[in-house]
């Protein structure tokens, strides 16, 4: 399936969808390797605020591990932290639209509060995890949202993205594309979701 996004020419000063257009979240070209959406089934079983999901809050892209990530946009480095057996580090960055998430980083090039720019190193991919393949999850929330709705918030990033960095799967078919299984972590009482 192709997006007609992912087709039209680019054109300078023309932002979409809804006026926001960012940049690509990491160096070189990456593969998605799982879309947002995808797996519904399987992430039900995980609660955000308490809310069972309703698929995958984001989009996985192959990245080998060191590979810089890039802010998509001008903002504010909101929080740098860890989730055990979930999103594992993570950089969360306010923006004048929302916020965008980057999970599974490595080392981290920022620090909570920073003003950064569009394009500006904030970390690299984190190093591999036993039995997934490497990955880094990004998601982005656009204002104003509802940490609620059955996606915490998040919307799906790919047609914000610029896509000449981009590469696509044959085909969105699930059966064509197993779990890649970043397992999210069990939700507790008190704990605070990115």
């Amino acid at each position: 399936m192709k997006y007609r996004f992912m087709t039209q020419p680019l054109e300078t000063g023309l932002y979409e969808p809804e006026g926001i257009y960012l940049s690509t979240p990491f160096d070189g070209t990456q593969q998605v390797i799982q879309f947002f959406g995808q797996h519904p089934n399987h992430y039900a079983q995980y609660r955000y605020n308490s809310i069972a999901l309703k698929g995958h809050p984001g989009i996985d892209f192959a990245m080998p591990p060191g590979t810089n990530l890039f802010a998509v946009d001008n903002g504010r480095i909101m929080a740098i932290s860890y989730e055990t057996g979930g999103f594992e580090r993570y950089i969360k960055i306010e923006h004048r639209w929302g916020e965008s998430f980057y999970a599974h980083a490595g080392d981290v090039q920022v620090e909570a509060g920073q003003l950064i720019k569009r394009n500006d190193v904030i970390a690299a991919s984190g190093p591999n995890r036993l039995g997934v393949e490497p990955h880094m999850h990004f998601a982005i929330r656009v204002t104003p949202y509802n940490r609620f709705d059955g996606w915490g918030g998040f919307i799906d990033p790919l047609p914000f993205l610029n896509p000449s960095n981009i590469v696509l799967p044959d085909s969105e078919d699930e059966a064509l594309h197993p779990i890649i299984s970043h397992d999210m972590a069990d939700e507790t009482p008190g704990m605070r979701r990115p």
